[in-house]
């Protein structure tokens, strides 16, 4: 029986801030503010060309009249495609919002750089920016709006010249769809500068093209397709600029910057390596990463996230059982000093965190990763303590967060769980092994309002789950071949 995941908003558990839904009225606000923004847009260019071309003052009119039914065509046009292909866009306000930006700034952008030449156009940076921090069906749906807008453009100052309207409507889309397959190939802070020349190269191809077809001279527009050519790289290299300031202004998780974060130079990570618990963290990031693959969750967020889930733990390392060596400090504190003390690590990460400014989809996975559970061993010893469970407030020993609340949150949550249990057992076989991961998994899956009862993951995806896990852990805790003693050597080798 598949389990749906419960739409939440607010905190997860104080972190990452608000996931706004995308509703009809949020969405027709943003829409129509983006109609208005794009109207003046194509009023100024078009009242620009006409001051130049000579036209009196009551042809204002007629180009107020064009520019309204422009931006409402274009923007209605825009909103259909974004909601008929029901992708994350439309579920999120944030991602929306960020869509509406760089179309209006690369149509306020192109509304002066086309002043120079209707080739030179600025499309190519708002195509490139919305593939990388919302996503190919994005880019695709602002391809086909930008290209719109570039061809209103080029009507300007010779609207007689049907050809260049057409040969720039063509030129934007395909340049565009093959800047945004070329970011998908190419990863790395350099692959917008590769995205747009390659962008740029089939764009100017189009143009010459399209532009032939009508009996235009390739001489004649050569020069022009080198310009298209050129404003697309120079966008690209625009955008590797606007990337880091984009990612931190939006608060957008790109692969780039997760990348970043796995880098050992980190300082968090730094000190995970001396100070914490580096080493089950590693072991956690092998297991979600493997897992994330196997249910199409995002793994390289599951592998970042779990890198430092545990990363609250530097507040306090002797407090944890993987810092001690012969020394317990719980055995001189009461039960619910010690549940304080190891509940605490979740909100010092979240703290912790955020003042590294890490991304807010880091923060909620390691915000999530015990949910609301109950430091199980120190409440046991309260009860065994007092007698009996009613005396013991069980609200003191439990996490005070939410439940995990994506796939990626509740990976880690299983693969912390699991690789602690594993790494517990004495010499355990891949059968032993077997038997304690459906044990755990089953417990956090299988009971009523349980920690998972909030994820999206369905009893089909938890299958293929405990194999990953199963088969990573057994490749990390096989069995190895004890080693014989060294013979001690000779006195004549010592020598």
């Amino acid at each position: 029986m598949q389990r749906q995941a419960k739409k939440r908003s607010g905190d997860a558990g104080g972190a990452g801030g608000t996931k706004r839904a995308v509703t009809p009225r949020s969405a027709f606000i943003v829409l129509a503010c983006t109609a208005i923004a794009e109207y003046f847009a194509f009023y100024l260019r078009l009242a620009d060309a006409g001051a130049k071309a000579g036209i009196p003052h009551g042809g204002y009119v007629m180009c107020a009249l064009i520019c309204g039914v422009a931006s409402l065509a274009t923007t209605a046009g825009f909103g259909l495609l974004l909601f008929a292909e029901r992708n994350r866009i439309t579920k999120n306000l944030k991602q929306l919002l960020i869509t509406v930006i760089l179309l209006l700034v690369s149509t306020v952008l192109s509304a002066f750089t086309t002043c120079v030449g209707y080739a030179f156009t600025a499309a190519f940076l708002g195509i490139i920016l919305a593939a990388l921090l919302v996503g190919r069906h994005c880019a695709y749906a602002c391809t086909a709006m930008l290209a719109v807008y570039a061809a209103l453009f080029a009507c300007l100052p010779d609207a007689a010249l049907a050809y260049k309207p057409l040969s720039m409507l063509a030129a934007v889309s395909a340049g565009g769809f093959a800047a945004v397959i070329a970011l998908k190939i190419n990863k790395g802070r350099t692959s917008p500068i590769i995205s747009g020349v390659i962008g740029g190269i089939v764009s100017g191809i189009i143009l010459i093209c399209v532009q032939a077809f009508f009996g235009v001279r390739i001489t004649d527009v050569l020069l022009d397709a080198c310009i298209l050519l050129a404003s697309s790289a120079l966008c690209g290299v625009l955008a590797v600029g606007l990337m880091p300031v984009c990612e931190s202004i939006f608060d957008v998780t790109t692969e780039t910057r997760l990348n970043d974060l796995l880098n050992n130079n980190n300082p968090l990570l730094k000190r995970l390596m001396f100070e914490g618990t580096y080493h089950h963290s590693i072991l956690v990031a092998a297991l979600a990463e493997s897992a994330a693959d196997e249910v199409d969750a995002n793994s390289l967020l599951c592998k970042v996230a779990a890198y430092y889930h545990d990363v609250g733990k530097l507040t306090s390392p002797a407090h944890f059982i993987e810092n001690q060596r012969d020394y317990n400090i719980h055995d001189e504190l009461p039960p619910e000093e010690s549940a304080r003390r190891i509940i605490s690590h979740q909100s010092d990460g979240v703290t912790l965190l955020k003042k590294h400014k890490f991304p807010s989809d880091v923060i909620e996975i390691v915000a999530q990763h015990h949910g609301d559970s109950i430091v199980r061993f120190f409440y046991n010893k309260a009860v065994n303590d007092a007698g009996s469970p009613e005396e013991v407030d069980a609200a003191v020993y439990r996490y005070k967060a939410n439940k995990p609340s994506t796939k990626e949150s509740a990976i880690i949550m299983l693969a912390d769980c699991c690789e602690a249990a594993v790494r517990s057992m004495k010499n355990p076989t891949h059968e032993m092994i077997a038997d304690k991961v459906h044990e755990v998994i089953n417990g956090l899956w299988l009971r009523e309002n349980g920690q998972l009862s909030e994820s999206p993951l369905t009893a089909k995806d938890i299958k293929k789950i405990e194999q990953s896990f199963l088969k990573t852990l057994s490749a990390q805790y096989h069995e190895r071949v004890e080693y014989p003693p060294l013979e001690e050597k000779t006195s004549e080798q010592q020598v």
